[in-house]
């Protein structure tokens, strides 16, 4: 089921690999061009380095993170112990989150097997 839902985001303009992984960094689900690893390690240091910000400064909840430059990553905290990752090149990242805001609640509860 993880990887059908995964799999719509390829079809967002500039999504490259949809990957979800949980709170401690352990991939669940990845989708895209064969060979290419998920960045998960560096996913999960940029959260880190997010929630550290946030709660630093009492900025309150962090719901995502994106980063624009080169390549294009977005982070969601679909739930506490739920990350999605979405990257690629050259793309809206606003669509992308308007993607996401579609199937957060069935990533959200789609089961892990």
């Amino acid at each position: 089921m993880l990887q059908r839902l995964l799999t719509e985001f390829l079809k967002v303009k500039g999504v490259n690999q949809a990957t979800v992984f949980d709170d401690r960094g352990k991939l669940l689900s990845c989708v895209g061009a064969e060979g290419e690893l998920p960045q998960t390690e560096r996913a999960v240091e940029m959260t880190v380095a997010a929630l550290d910000a946030t709660h630093g400064h009492r900025f309150g909840d962090l719901q995502e993170v994106w980063v624009e430059g080169e390549a294009y990553t977005m982070i969601d905290i679909v739930t506490p112990y739920r990350i999605a990752m979405l990257s690629g090149e050259a793309g809206n990242i606003a669509r992308w989150r308007h993607a996401m805001d579609h199937v957060r609640p069935q990533l959200a509860t789609t089961q892990e097997l």
